[in-house]
């Protein structure tokens, strides 16, 4: 009977269970916030994480500071980089504490979370080359097309608009 079902009543009913499936965007990872190291936890082998702090994927360029950067008190910093974070689509922050912060972006049809985390390690400014770590991962799946190092990639590009890294 099943085979007689008009071909858009089939594709509607697969749509309606993607649709279900992608509403369980999963629960944050345990593994979210600075790690005993004062680091953020290493992406898993999967392609669908970015990590600034380990160069993961290979090749990915560190988040250098600028002079002007440092001008700012580590407060002021952080609230920089929060209001250059949220202004990436559907994405908003769900903690902060320290010099960590913790946002959730969904994707756009499915509405998938993604877990984004940028740390000020506690001793950044003692650095030659101060750096804010950042980290983007996917909670459920192995692929997520490039969506994690596209948004890596944005919040790369306004910071640097905005004066706050090295290009």
């Amino acid at each position: 009977m099943a085979l007689n079902m008009p071909f858009r009543l089939r594709l509607s009913g697969l749509l309606a269970a993607a649709l279900a499936a992608a509403s369980c965007s999963g629960s944050p990872p345990d593994t979210a916030g600075p790690t005993a190291d004062g680091g953020l936890a290493p992406c898993p082998e999967t392609p669908n994480c970015v990590h600034t702090g380990d160069r993961h994927p290979e090749g990915t360029d560190p988040f250098r500071l600028s002079p002007e950067a440092l001008q700012h008190d580590d407060d002021e910093l952080l609230d920089l980089l929060a209001e250059e974070l949220v202004s990436l689509p559907r994405t908003s922050i769900r903690e902060r504490e320290g010099h960590w912060i913790h946002a959730e972006a969904r994707s756009r049809v499915f509405r998938f979370v993604d877990d984004v985390e940028i740390l000020l390690p506690a001793d950044f400014r003692q650095d030659e080359h101060p750096e804010v770590v950042v980290r983007s991962a996917s909670r459920l799946g192995q692929s997520d097309l490039g969506v994690n190092a596209d948004r890596v990639a944005s919040l790369r590009r306004s910071l640097e608009d905005r004066g706050l890294l090295i290009p």
